[in-house]
């Protein structure tokens, strides 16, 4: 599971999904659905789907992940690794 930060969540205030689409930033490998769920108050976490999308492009601990929200429970991701340097994949 993955608490989001605070901003993030007050994007989709009011809204509160309980899925979202994942997809690296420019990337062409597909939407990840992932769960969501709120604590009530106002945190939000990513669960089920997300380990899957961070396991397939390894994402770890110590990486740094930046989410973009698109609209419509959208959510590109890029993906940093320790020394800041952005993670490439096949698709970029």
């Amino acid at each position: 599971m993955l608490c989001l930060p605070q901003r993030i969540a007050s994007i989709v205030d009011g809204q509160e999904p309980h899925h979202v689409l994942m997809r690296l930033s420019g990337g062409a490998t597909g939407l990840w659905p992932t769960k969501v769920t709120f604590d009530g108050e106002g945190q939000m976490f990513l669960y089920k789907g997300w380990s899957c999308f961070a396991r397939s492009h390894a994402i770890d601990v110590g990486h740094f992940v930046v989410f973009k929200y698109d609209g419509y429970d959208e959510f590109s991701v890029k993906a940093f690794d320790e020394t800041m340097y952005r993670r490439h994949y096949h698709s970029d």
